[in-house]
Order: C-alpha cells, then sequence, then structure tokens
C-alpha cells in the first residue's frame, strides 16, 4: 500500500523508520510546507522517498497515495486529517488524536461515512507489554487504583523560561504536559478501564506564563475505582505505572516505554515477571506500524472500528480535563 508522510518534524525520524520497516507500506510521498523543503528532502533522502510536495491538496490529488500519516503540530491534526478522509485516503494520526473531543467525533464520522480507516498513531496500544498487562488483569482481582506517572524536564523548557514560546509550550496549539505526556497515562488508564464511562474528570495543573499545564495531576473517577495520571514537562519525576486490584497489583517499569512487567499476587512479598523487553526497541513505533499495515491490508473494520472508539473515550476525557482546567484558571484569576 502507497503511504504518504504529512510532516517533516522530529516525530517523522521515528514513524519514517517505523513505516519503511514494514514490506505492505511504500512510503511513496512527503508533503511540507514551502519553507521546510530542505527539511523533508533530508527525510526523503534517507527513507528513499520519492516524491517531496510542499502543496497539500496537490498531495491528496494523488490517486496512488492510499493512506497518510500525519505527524504535525497537534493543533493542525484536525483540518488535515479531515481532508484526508474527505479525498479518499486512509489516515493514520499522531497522538493526540486532536484538541478537542467534538474534532474527534466529526472526524470519527466522516471515517465511518467515507469507509476509510481512522488510526491513532498511540505506541502503548500496540506493545506486547500491554498485552501482558490485559492477560493479567483477572489475576488481581477488581481493579481499585490506576496510576501512571510520566514526567520530563523537557528540552524545549529552558527556552520557554526566556520567553521564547515553542508548539510544546503554546495552547492555542494544543501543547502542554497533559497533551504531550499526560496522553500516554490517559491511554493506559482506558485500555485498563475498557469501555466503563469516568463519572468524573478532574485536572490540577501547574500554569506557566502564558496558561498552559507545564505538570499537572488528572484524577478519573470510575463507579468504581479511581484513576490517576501524573505528567510534567518542567520537571523530572518516576516513570512507572501500577494497577492496584482487591487480589493484587500489577506495577511497570520505565513507562511508558515499559521494559518489565510484575504482577504481585496478594499475600505473596515476591512478585512474578509477566513480560520482559529482551532488548529495548531502537524505534518504538514499530509494533504499531506493524499493526497499521496490517489492519490496511486485510480491510480489518473491526480492529479499525476498535480502535477509534479507545481513541475517542481518552479524547472525552482529555477534552473534560483541559476544559475544567481553562474554568479553573479563569475562576481564579477572577478572584484575584
Amino acid at each position: 500500500m502507497n503511504i504518504g508522510i504529512v510532516g517533516n518534524g522530529m516525530i517523522i525520524e521515528n514513524a519514517g523508520a517505523a513505516i519503511i520497516s514494514q514490506p505492505d507500506f511504500n512510503c511513496a510521498a512527503i508533503v511540507c510546507r514551502p519553507g521546510s523543503r530542505d527539511k523533508a528532502a533530508a527525510y526523503a533522502e534517507k527513507f528513499c522517498i520519492p516524491h517531496i510536495c510542499t502543496n497539500y491538496q496537490e498531495f491528496l490529488q494523488d490517486n496512488t497515495i492510499e493512506a497518510v500519516y500525519i505527524g504535525i503540530v497537534n493543533s493542525e491534526h484536525y483540518p488535515y486529517a479531515r481532508q484526508a478522509l474527505l479525498a479518499g485516503k486512509h489516515v493514520i494520526l499522531e497522538k493526540p488524536f486532536t484538541i478537542t473531543f467534538q474534532q474527534a467525533e466529526e472526524l470519527a464520522r466522516i471515517s465511518r461515512h467515507t469507509g476509510k480507516y481512522l488510526l491513532e498513531a498511540i505506541h502503548l496500544r500496540y506493545h506486547p507489554w500491554m498485552e501482558a498487562v490485559r492477560r493479567s488483569l483477572g489475576e488481581i482481582g477488581k481493579i481499585k487504583v490506576v496510576q501512571a506517572c510520566y514526567s520530563k524536564v523537557s528540552g524545549r523548557y529552558e527556552q520557554y523560561l526566556k520567553g521564547n514560546v515553542l508548539p510544546a509550550f503554546a495552547p492555542g496549539l494544543g501543547g502542554g504536559a497533559l497533551m504531550d505526556l499526560g496522553v500516554y497515562g490517559i491511554h493506559f488508564i482506558n485500555e485498563v478501564m475498557g469501555t466503563q464511562e469516568p463519572e468524573k474528570v478532574f485536572y490540577m495543573a501547574n500554569q506557566g506564563f502564558n496558561g498552559v499545564d507545564t505538570s499537572g495531576v488528572l484524577t478519573v473517577r470510575y463507579p468504581e475505582s479511581i484513576a490517576v495520571c501524573t505528567c510534567g514537562k518542567d520537571s523530572d519525576g518516576g516513570k512507572e505505572a501500577v494497577i492496584q486490584g482487591e487480589k493484587g497489583c500489577i506495577q511497570l517499569e520505565s513507562f511508558p516505554r515499559t521494559t518489565r512487567v510484575f504482577l504481585r499476587r496478594q499475600g505473596v512479598e515476591k512478585g512474578e515477571i509477566i513480560w520482559e523487553a529482551q532488548k529495548q526497541k531502537e524505534n518504538p513505533l514499530e509494533n504499531e506500524f506493524h499493526e497499521f499495515a496490517r489492519i490496511l491490508k486485510e480491510q480489518d473494520g473491526e480492529a479499525a472500528e476498535k480502535a477509534l472508539e479507545s481513541s475517542l473515550r481518552v479524547m472525552k476525557i482529555l477534552d473534560s480535563a483541559l476544559k475544567g482546567n481553562l474554568e479553573e484558571l479563569a475562576e481564579n484569576q477572577k478572584n484575584q
């Protein structure tokens, strides 16, 4: 299947390598803005991409391109994906899916109407360690608490403190800790809790000078359990996840690029390793693109729809969290 790449940012380094590693994908073109042609040319040379385009409409008019991977600034996910779906292309959309739940719902509607698949590129959903977690959930009884922590000082944080606001710290462009790092925790929580609907979502964040969330704690209340996600782009913290159940717990090291998963049963001091990486993959995106290639080749509509529903649940939580945080910020400013 011919696939085209949209974008030339850092994510393309791994995404491009993952795409060309799949024998069922042929990377046919890369599209970028006119001012970024040199960067796109470097990727085209590295990944043996034959065609470079600087006009998105022309790119979409190429009937030989059957699917597109979109890896651009978060705020542009929706308009670019919408145009691609309407042009008859399958879409692989980099995380976060969109910046609002309404946008995600609209893309899902178009995808179902056109019959073109819409898949979110979120690697933890497709890793073997995540499957090991799913298989072991029944061992720990009723789930009571889920925790996921992923924080690291952004390479762009120093520039931000100097007043140079790059997209990663620009709220209007979909920047911020929750959109960038916290989305992994939300996806993990969603994978554990399945189709359960949250009763309440609350996000308490540290705000930067432009209102962006530089770090924060998300709490999601389910009917019989609580999930907590901690994320930060202004601080270093643990990279771990824990699922606590009435009969034991599951612990993950080095979340979300997990290296080992432990199952600890109630009353047993020592846990057992239920999954361990033999070698850390150099490219964390390979598993997801392997699955995307399979879904598209086999026209596995059931798997595509299941993935889409999962992305919609995540976006609903993300949207509620950020809206609530904005309301809290406005109220605080009002009271000052």
